[in-house]
């Protein structure tokens, strides 16, 4: 137990000299690469010391989220295919895309929602060739309808 409280301390620190420094490439695009998640990102959000959580869940009273690509039962190579649709909730009403939240979850969770917002394109979320670090990933994607019944899907994939 000692042993795991050192390592959050020391992973809280680095956490706060990133986010004091400026370090973090939130929205870091050239005309040929998009990154969905960083290096630094990824080593401070230390997946395999996380708690266990299901690799892959659905909570669903509002929109259906549903996963196109990548294929979560494979592993899969970076550059990243992500494509995600959002359909009626079981009552019919319409997916609200401006409730649509994507963090990144492990040890620490982390907001990316506004770097994908120029991939949404009506009720989807189509972002092509992202680069993302090697390893364990968890992807968290959350949104309302518009008489705002809550979704959420948990999804879990590993890049080689």
């Amino acid at each position: 137990m000692k042993k795991k409280l050192k390592k959050l301390r020391k992973q809280i620190k680095l956490f706060l000299f990133f986010c004091l420094s400026g370090v973090f490439l939130s929205n870091t695009v050239t005309a040929d690469e998009f990154w969905l998640l960083t290096e630094t990102e990824y080593a401070l959000l230390d997946i395999e010391n996380s708690f266990d959580e299901k690799l892959n869940y659905s909570l669903s009273a509002g929109p259906k989220i549903s996963l196109i690509s990548p294929n979560v039962i494979e592993k899969v190579n970076a550059p990243v295919n992500i494509f995600i649709k959002f359909e009626n909730s079981p009552e019919g009403n319409e997916p609200d895309m401006d409730t649509l939240i994507v963090k990144m979850k492990g040890l620490i969770t982390l907001d990316i929602t506004k770097r994908l917002e120029k991939y949404i394109e009506g009720y989807e979320l189509n972002i092509q060739n992202a680069q993302i670090p090697k390893g364990k990933h968890k992807i968290l994607i959350m949104i309302m309808d518009i008489n705002n019944n809550y979704s959420e899907k948990l999804i879990t994939f590993t890049v080689s």
